[in-house]
């Protein structure tokens, strides 16, 4: 386990900002309402406030007051915060990140989670953490290594995860693989409940035959990106690599669609681009859907404490019968504000939220 600190050289931060003014937009202008993907007067504002007027340093200064290190697992480097708690007996807490944010998803919530020693890795792929050979992994395959990181490399004997996006699938294999050392998990989406939209309508509540349309629907029209993330990630690789636009214009889409927007700020998107670009991790992030499409193995049954907090405008969230269903939960909040990006939107609340699932889990 290796001590690590964030830097991006000047000199590669100046290329980055050329590459921005050097963009070349598309004759197309768009429509105003991002109906046919990112509207480029959005998008041109954007980029003009990344290249002009946007610190980076503001938010590296911030990450490197708390502990990061990096560990290596079979040739594969992890990067991770380790924020230990003042606080003597204080309770292990992991942090799962999805796509396409970041360890900055949780960057937020250090300061107002200090009760707890944080461990808040960078899933493989994404920033700072590298990718096996083959070029994927998987979220069954990520949770073995979570697992050996929290209780061989940094000793906890128990622990309680969290995760949202990719996060919570991570999360749900670690709780099903390892109850006695899992306490428990926090989870801030259910993902795509497959058994539902695959259901006979006669066999569904009202409830759940809304979700089973929304589903559909929302595959119809907003689910392409995960046949490409699964089926030719490469050759969208290319266009993430060499322009800062074009990535931004495929990762911003979703900030907007997926989240409370009002509450995404340029500087949380500038923050989240600019990490992106200069690991060059925008191509590799993405392979994860390929190792969840064709390798993931089954999820057995999850059987510890589970909290579950919805946010309001999260990604085609699932009816909260069907959670119950499959989920043993023992706290489950409807958030009045929020979407996919969680803590990134409403730090206080999903603080609050954690530390109420914890005081359950723990109280004598």
């Amino acid at each position: 386990m290796k001590e690590f600190q964030i830097h991006f050289p000047e000199v590669e931060m100046a290329e980055l900002r050329q590459r921005i003014r050097d963009t070349r937009f598309p004759p197309m202008p768009g429509n105003g309402d991002w109906s046919l993907g990112t509207d480029s007067g959005y998008l041109s504002s954007l980029l003009d406030y990344w290249c002009n007027r946007y610190d980076w340093l503001r938010k590296e200064r911030e990450l490197n007051q708390y502990p990061q290190f990096t560990c290596e697992f079979d040739g594969l480097t992890i990067h991770f915060f380790h924020i230990r708690s003042p606080r003597k007996e204080a309770k292990p807490l992991l942090l799962t990140h999805g796509w396409p944010d970041s360890f900055l998803r949780y960057a937020k919530v250090f300061p107002l989670l200090s009760d707890y020693d944080l461990v808040v890795p960078s899933l493989p792929g994404f920033a700072f953490s590298t990718l096996p050979s083959k070029g994927y992994m998987n979220n069954a395959e990520t949770a073995e290594i979570w697992h050996k990181l929290m209780t061989e490399v940094l000793g906890y004997t128990e622990y309680v995860a969290s995760g949202g996006d990719m996060g919570r699938g991570v999360t749900c294999y670690l709780a099903s693989r390892y109850p006695q050392e899992v306490n428990g998990i926090h989870l801030t989406d259910a993902g795509f409940a497959g058994d539902l939209v695959a259901a006979a309508d006669e066999t569904l509540t009202q409830e759940e035959l809304d979700y089973k349309r929304r589903a559909q629907e929302w595959l119809r029209k907003e689910g392409a990106y995960i046949n490409i993330h699964s089926t030719k990630p490469q050759s969208l690789a290319y266009a993430l690599s060499d322009s800062p636009a074009g990535m931004a214009a495929w990762i911003v889409e979703k900030y907007h669609a997926w989240s409370d927007w009002s509450l995404i700020t340029m500087d949380d998107l500038c923050d989240c681009l600019t990490l992106y670009w200069m690991t060059n991790t925008a191509a590799t992030s993405v392979r994860a859907y390929h190792g969840n499409s064709f390798t993931l193995p089954p999820l057995d049954k999850i059987t510890v404490p589970t909290a579950f907090a919805a946010f309001p405008h999260d990604v085609l969230p699932v009816p909260r019968e069907w959670i119950e269903r499959n989920y043993p939960i023992i706290q489950y909040t409807e958030m009045p504000r929020g979407g996919h990006f969680t803590a990134l939107e409403q730090p206080d609340a999903f603080a609050m939220d954690i530390s109420q699932f914890m005081t359950a889990l723990f109280k004598k």
